[in-house]
């Protein structure tokens, strides 16, 4: 089975509350794994050019960090259970930090706290939407520091896809989703989203759709479900079809309900169309009360030797 065995927690010194901590406190005592909490500290007036010299600089700069590791190391003592350390990373973007640390080190989950998002903080870079596209690892976006009360863990999925990159991704979804669901004794929940067809159709007003095409779709993605739902035992009761655009259809499943978590992958896609249309993924996280797990194509976590 897979073992989530090394978890970055990354904490924002200007966030009021670090729920981030809370939830991997939770997983780390679940799973028995170990944890990383990573922070930055940065002044501009620290760096090459300022009007400050090299000595004064340096100074200034040793004082943030040591100040900065104080902060993390105040957490430390609340998790004498849990073999903990701590990362102090000089960085202006704390993305960066984290992305550089994981390319480091073989970190199995991320986890960090997230705030409702609006379109300014996708055009300028938002530290969530850097670490959905760009960590190469497994990105948990926490919303609350509420537990997880509901029992309920939905997948969601794309499940008529059939090339290795959505087998893949699906595969991964899937085998996180599980992996969590058993070490939570969590009821596990598969959810998918299939287009309307009829608003294509709409479009192209010259072109007829063909009788009960809708019907023939819903079917061809209910049956692909029957079959991940098959391979990953999940009741047939607890797999959700829906129509219209997938990150609505799965908002309105997780909300329905009620689920604690929600995994789903991302392409990551790139350029101002990543921006403006943006992943399903990165949508959900401002459509759903619960945490969003995100996974990438290449995520993966060793399989623990038994």
């Amino acid at each position: 089975m897979l073992a989530i065995k090394h978890i970055l927690v990354v904490l924002d010194h200007e966030q009021p509350e670090q729920f981030a901590l809370d939830r991997a406190v939770t997983l780390a005592r679940s799973l028995k794994a170990d944890l990383t909490l990573l922070s930055t500290a940065f002044e501009a007036y620290c760096e090459e050019g300022s009007s400050f010299d090299e000595e004064t600089r340096q100074r200034i700069r040793s004082a943030l960090i040591q100040q900065r590791q104080a902060w993390l190391d105040s957490y430390l003592n609340e998790l004498s259970d849990i073999t903990t350390q701590t990362e102090v990373h000089w960085q202006k973007h704390l993305h960066d930090a984290v992305i550089e640390s994981v390319r480091q080190q073989s970190f199995d989950l991320v986890i960090k706290g997230t705030q409702p998002h609006h379109l300014l903080d996708r055009i300028f870079t938002h530290t969530d939407w850097n670490l959905l596209r760009h960590c190469p690892a497994p990105v948990m976006l926490v919303k609350s520091a509420q537990p997880w009360r509901h029992n309920r863990l939905l997948a969601a999925i794309d499940a008529t896809s059939t090339d290795i990159g959505h087998s893949r991704i699906n595969d991964n979804i899937l085998s996180f989703a599980e992996h969590l669901a058993d070490h939570f004794e969590t009821d596990l929940h598969l959810a998918n989203a299939y287009p309307l067809v009829s608003v294509a159709f709409a479009m192209v007003p010259e072109v007829t759709a063909p009788d009960d095409i809708q019907g023939y779709i819903s079917k061809q993605h209910e049956e692909a479900c029957e079959q991940w739902a098959h391979k990953y035992s999940i009741h047939t009761d607890h797999v959700h079809v829906g129509e219209g655009d997938a990150d609505h259809v799965i908002a309105d499943f997780a909300n329905a309900i009620d689920a604690d978590l929600v995994v789903v992958g991302t392409i990551g896609r790139q350029g101002i169309a990543g921006v403006l249309i943006g992943n399903t993924a990165e949508a959900l996280v401002d459509k759903v009360h619960c945490d969003v797990l995100v996974i990438k194509p290449d995520d993966g976590v060793p399989v623990e030797l038994e």
